[in-house]
């Protein structure tokens, strides 16, 4: 009884022994990947025709405009200040559509504050 127990431990510390080996090597395999994956920063996909990228600068744009406009001519409605918050509105759409279309134009995407964190990332790989 003694002898069964005993070999059903070994048995069981074998084949544990297996699964870990086998679950580090997997582990180290995708730290692997991801170290590479992290060399490359991260940018959205640029529209390759030139069609594709006029459409998404000047949908950028005229979103900007649109809600800008949108939202001042609410406000004006709302505090009773007729024209001014919706040219200060407008105004501050259209500087939202172009930060729109520079982000788009150079690859960075959505990402709020890529560079600190590129940047980052570059010193700790360099200092390791």
């Amino acid at each position: 009884m003694a002898d069964e127990k005993s070999s059903d431990k070994k048995a069981v510390s074998v084949a544990d022994a297996k699964v870990s080996s086998s679950l580090s090597e997997r582990i180290s395999h995708l730290e692997q990947k991801h170290r590479i994956a992290d060399d490359t920063p991260p940018q959205a996909t640029i529209p390759q025709g030139g069609m594709a990228l006029a459409g998404r600068v000047s949908s950028e744009l005229v979103a900007g405009l649109i809600v800008g406009a949108g939202s001042g001519w609410v406000l004006d409605r709302w505090l009773d200040t007729s024209p001014l918050m919706l040219v200060v509105m407008f105004f501050l759409g259209a500087v939202a559509g172009m930060v729109n279309v520079w982000r788009a134009v150079s690859g960075r995407g959505m990402a709020a504050g890529y560079a600190d964190d590129y940047e980052t990332r570059a010193k700790k790989d360099s200092s390791e």
